[in-house]
């Protein structure tokens, strides 16, 4: 039996969206960091889902947690025994959890994993709120319209069903509040822990038990509860509006903050500083603007492709002559990178970038740098960022360069000193533009552009404007640089295209 290699050890151990499979101490249990990263990438999966398919899951969730309010009533009424009636409230949920479906609930947890990181905007959080919540009562509102108007519960079951929805409608909005945070804290530390747990019978238990607290207290969830007055709305016995005003807002508030205040952000406090230390590149925080005011999901953007999978967005910014560039604007083959020069990634990717100038002859080829330090994970990244932008006065952007990532360990001030000095540069005159702070704001465009163009790790590369997504290894990148080569010069052979093998 032969050992498992690092690589396929890696493989095991984290999923393909960075969470980790097994736990870094006990491998059957995980730390709070290692709980988080795992919600952090179902919030990623969630976030990059379109406006379509999250709608579609949040109306099945709808549909589905109704079912919670269908299997109450009709149990109730058979067995007259709340406890007993209340052992099937937790059936729509386990739907949901099992089936991956998009519940509001679920959604003051995950997706704010990114928000309380900078990861994502909170416009983007608000938007998905929205559209999950539109779904889900949508769903709730077809449920209740079905069971409303066919004869599928039983005299008994409809006079159940109809206690339960006018018994919400008559408690007081602010007890309706605070049993709405308490169903919220439920729900959210439900799905806390669901992400803790490694198979799926715990997530069962773990389900079932928690959500059968829910009824069994009198407390209330929202799109359950919603179900519950829009069936008694139906039987004529409330009004819609009411409803809405008198329950279900109220609700959704409580629910909300019991999520989002007792569970997302109690939890996130628990966590280290550095959440993603595994995960491959770095990540970039958001700035407040952004954070506040914008749409921005924490990942590239993508869009159909004729069915066939995705594509990625291209660059929209075009390399100009205010880019670094190694090599000729006009080659036929230019390579774009935003890179960290604390950042291992952005170094792997640079050294993959120079081995490929290598394959090409110098005509062919062309190479950019755009400075994205991300200052809250790298502390030394952005004067290593300055040093570059200081040596670029003397002509000496690219000795820098070099200089940096073959150090990306020592980039205290007194390191990017003596890089300066080994260069030759003249120091007066280095240490001034250093210190003026002027390149700051060159910085800042070359890290809004990355965020333009969905970039929001320092795992990233563009060859002639399309986002490259194949492997980071030598042998990938020569395969796509010949095939866009062929494609230029219209399928003439490999010497014309002047890929040099072997080398």
């Amino acid at each position: 039996m032969v050992a498992n290699s690092p690589e396929t050890s890696e493989v095991i151990e984290r999923s393909q969206g960075g969470a980790p499979a097994i736990g870094h101490a006990v491998t059957d249990f995980f730390s709070t960091d290692e709980i988080f990263q795992r919600v952090a990438a179902s919030a990623d999966e969630e976030f990059g889902r379109g406006v379509r398919l999250l709608f579609f899951s949040g109306l099945a969730a709808g549909l589905s947690v109704g079912l919670s309010f269908y299997a109450r009533a009709a149990i109730t009424a058979q067995v007259p025994n709340d406890l007993l009636g209340n052992l099937l409230y937790p059936i729509g949920f386990l739907l949901i959890v099992i089936g991956r479906y998009q519940l509001y609930t679920e959604n003051t947890l995950t997706p704010v994993t990114l928000v309380l990181t900078r990861l994502a905007s909170i416009p983007s959080l608000l938007k998905n709120w929205g559209i999950v919540l539109t779904a889900n009562l949508v769903g709730a509102f077809i449920l209740a319209f079905f069971l409303a108007n066919t004869a599928i519960l039983s005299n008994d079951a409809t006079t159940v069903a109809i206690d339960l929805g006018l018994h919400a409608l008559e408690t007081p909005m602010d007890a309706l509040f605070f049993k709405g945070v308490m169903a919220g804290w439920l729900v959210a530390s439900m799905v806390w822990l669901i992400h803790a747990a490694r198979d799926t019978i715990t997530r069962v238990f773990l389900v079932f038990f928690i959500m059968y607290l829910i009824p069994s207290a009198e407390l209330y969830h929202c799109i359950v509860g919603a179900c519950e007055v829009f069936y008694v709305a139906f039987k004529g016995e409330a009004g819609f509006i009411q409803g809405f005003f008198t329950f279900i807002v109220p609700v959704v508030a409580g629910n909300t903050v019991g999520g989002v205040l007792l569970v997302a952000i109690l939890n996130y406090a628990q966590t280290a500083d550095d959440k993603f230390q595994n995960r491959e590149g770095g990540l970039l925080e958001l700035s407040w603007r952004e954070w506040l005011f914008e749409f921005h999901t924490g990942r590239p953007q993508t869009v159909p492709n004729g069915g066939k999978g995705k594509q990625y967005q291209r660059l929209t910014d075009d390399v100009d002559e205010d880019d670094y560039i190694l090599g000729s604007i006009e080659a036929p083959v230019t390579l774009v990178q935003y890179g960290d020069y604390e950042c291992p990634t952005s170094q792997k990717i640079y050294h993959l970038a120079r081995d490929l100038e290598h394959h090409l002859n110098s005509q062919n080829y062309s190479y950019v740098f755009r400075e994205l330090p991300l200052t809250r994970r790298h502390p030394h990244a952005m004067n290593a960022a300055r040093a570059a932008a200081a040596a670029d006065l003397q002509n000496r952007f690219w000795d820098m360069h070099e200089k940096l990532f073959e150090n990306i360990d020592d980039l205290e001030e007194e390191d990017l000193m003596q890089y300066a000095s080994d260069l030759n540069l003249n120091m007066d005159k280095f240490e001034n533009e250093f210190n003026s702070n002027q390149f700051d704001e060159q910085i800042e465009r070359n890290r809004e552009s990355a965020v333009r163009n969905g970039v929001y790790t320092t795992s990233n590369l563009f060859i002639n404007g399309e986002r490259y997504t194949g492997e980071m290894t030598i042998d990938a990148l020569k395969q796509k640089v010949s095939t866009m080569l062929t494609h230029l010069t219209n399928g003439e052979n490999a010497n014309a295209i002047n890929i040099r093998e072997g080398v």
